[in-house]
C-alpha cells in the first residue's frame, strides 16, 4: 500500500483527535468532585461545565506565555473552588498544587484513545512517518501517548512546551517540520479544530485536514473527514480540496 501524494509525514493533534480529552476531563472531574464531597445532587453536571470553561480560559493564557503550566493550574483552582463553597484566597501555592494533583490522578486514569485512532495508525504506519504536535506540556503529552497505546505507532511527540510556539502560530508548524527534517509540503496535519489545526497548518504550508467529528458545516476549500478511518483512503487517493467535506 502506498500513499498517492507527496506526504512523507502525517502529523496529528492529540487531544480531541487521537485521545478523547473531553471525556477524560469530565470523568476525572466527576471522580474528583465526588471524592472531595463536592458533588451535590443536581449540581455535578454544572460543576463539570464550570471546570471546563475555567480550564479553557487559563490554558489559553498558558499557551500565550502569560503564565506557567503550574501557574494556570493554580489559577484554575482559585477560580473554581468558590463554586463549591471554598474560599482559596488564603491557600498557599503548595496546598493548591496538592489538590490539583488529586484531580490529575483521576484525569490520567480516564485517558482513552478514540476507537478509530489505533486502527488508523496501524494502517498508516507502513506508509509514512507518524508524529504528533500538541499545544501542551511535553511530559504530560508523552505520558498520554504512551498510556493509551498510541506510542507504539508514533515516532515523535512534539509540543508547544518543547518548541516554544503554540498553534495556530505558524512557527509551531515550521519548528515541527524542522525537527522532523521534512519540508512543510511533505507533511499532512490532522486535527479536530478547524482554525487552530487545519487552517493554521495550511497557512504554514502543510496539508491541513480537519477531523470534523461533530459533522459541522465545512467551509469551501477545506479538506475534512468525519472519522480517522477515512484518512488512509484520502492519502492513497487524494481528492480536490473540499471534496471530502461533509455537509452540515
Amino acid at each position: 500500500m502506498s500513499v498517492h501524494s507527496s506526504a512523507r509525514v502525517v502529523l496529528f493533534d492529540i487531544d480531541g483527535t487521537l485521545v478523547d480529552h473531553d471525556a477524560a476531563a469530565a470523568e476525572g472531574v466527576r471522580q474528583w468532585l465526588t471524592a472531595n464531597g463536592w458533588a451535590g445532587a443536581g449540581t455535578l453536571a454544572r460543576r463539570v461545565t464550570d471546570w471546563d470553561a475555567i480550564a479553557e480560559a487559563h490554558f489559553t493564557a498558558y499557551q500565550a506565555g502569560l503564565t506557567t503550566l503550574q501557574g494556570q493550574r493554580r489559577l484554575r483552582l482559585r477560580d473554581f473552588l468558590p463554586r463549591v463553597g471554598i474560599d482559596p484566597s488564603v491557600w498557599s501555592d503548595g496546598r493548591l498544587d496538592g489538590l490539583f494533583a488529586t484531580y490529575l490522578v483521576a484525569y490520567e486514569a480516564a485517558w482513552r484513545s478514540f476507537p478509530d485512532a489505533l486502527p488508523c495508525l496501524r494502517v498508516l504506519r507502513p506508509m509514512v512517518r507518524i508524529a504528533v504536535l500538541s499545544n501542551g506540556d511535553q511530559g504530560q503529552q508523552e505520558k498520554k501517548v504512551g498510556r493509551t497505546g498510541l506510542g507504539r505507532h508514533v515516532d515523535v511527540v512534539l509540543t508547544s512546551g518543547q518548541l516554544g510556539a503554540a498553534k495556530p502560530d505558524p512557527a509551531a508548524f515550521e519548528l515541527a517540520c524542522r525537527r522532523l527534517c521534512v519540508p512543510p509540503q511533505a507533511v499532512v496535519y490532522v486535527g479536530d479544530r478547524l482554525e487552530i489545526d487545519a487552517l493554521a497548518a495550511a497557512a504554514a504550508g502543510l496539508r491541513g485536514i480537519w477531523l470534523n467529528r461533530r459533522g459541522e458545516p465545512v467551509p469551501p476549500g477545506v479538506e475534512a473527514i468525519g472519522d480517522l478511518s477515512e484518512l488512509p483512503r484520502m492519502l492513497r487517493d487524494p481528492q480536490p480540496a473540499g471534496q471530502w467535506g461533509r455537509p452540515g
